[in-house]
């Protein structure tokens, strides 16, 4: 392949990133019931996340990685325990110290969340033929790598 002309190529990314968009609003149009069933605020939803990311936590590194303070990360907790989503359980290290993980239906729901939409975007996947398979992978393998260097420059 040559290269492309300047507005050539502006004008393929353009249609590469309306091509995404597209896609990504139809997995988002079959995951939305999924969504729509919570009964979680956003700052719950955040809270529920941070957990699934980080496994069991001390509070405060819930209030840091969620920017309040504690007395607030301590009451989102709370709601999420209350909800049967998560536990509190003592930090077996320091027992001064609470953590709090997610329970088994808090994993469940975010695995739920997370897989939505996957599934639909690896049949779509399948139903490609292997010669545009091999040019989407090869595609996207070097759009991480841009995206993974721009990440990890300070």
């Amino acid at each position: 392949p040559g290269n492309m002309m300047p507005d050539n190529r502006m004008t393929v990314i353009r249609e590469i990133a309306e091509a995404y968009r597209q896609i990504f609003r139809s997995l988002h149009e079959l995951t939305t019931p999924v969504w729509m069933e919570l009964d979680l605020s956003m700052a719950q939803l955040k809270t529920l996340f941070v957990l699934c990311n980080d496994g069991a936590v001390p509070i405060g590194s819930v209030a840091e990685k969620l920017g309040v303070g504690l007395p607030t990360a301590s009451h989102l907790i709370d709601r999420l325990v209350q909800a049967q989503l998560a536990v509190r359980t003592e930090d077996p290290d320091d027992r001064r110290r609470t953590l709090a993980c997610l329970s088994p239906q808090g994993e469940e729901l975010s695995e739920r969340l997370r897989q939505s939409g996957w599934g639909q975007l690896q049949q779509r996947l399948a139903r490609l033929d292997d010669a545009t398979l091999a040019a989407l992978h090869h595609g996207l393998c070097a759009l991480q790598a841009v995206s993974i260097d721009e990440v990890a420059a300070p």
